[in-house]
């Protein structure tokens, strides 16, 4: 299972193609990668990306699921 935001830079294509699409450097891309996480204020400029190259991603692909990360037991 892929994880936020993992799925999204795939929905994309990949850091490369999604650095091109979005107008960010791939290592803005990386950082989201390495640290499972993309700021707030880069969203907007996701999703508008995304639309304006026909990606199915919403807003709701930048929230992980309720139990993502949590150990077994916890679910």
């Amino acid at each position: 299972m892929q994880t936020y935001p993992q799925n999204i830079v795939d929905k994309f294509g990949g850091p490369r193609q999604m650095a091109r699409l979005t107008g960010y450097p791939v290592s803005t891309i990386a950082s989201w990668l390495s640290r499972a996480a993309i700021h707030d204020d880069h969203k907007p400029t996701i999703l508008k990306a995304a639309r304006e190259n026909a990606i199915a991603l919403g807003p709701e692909d930048f929230f992980p699921t309720p139990t993502e990360g949590l150990p077994t037991a916890a679910r």
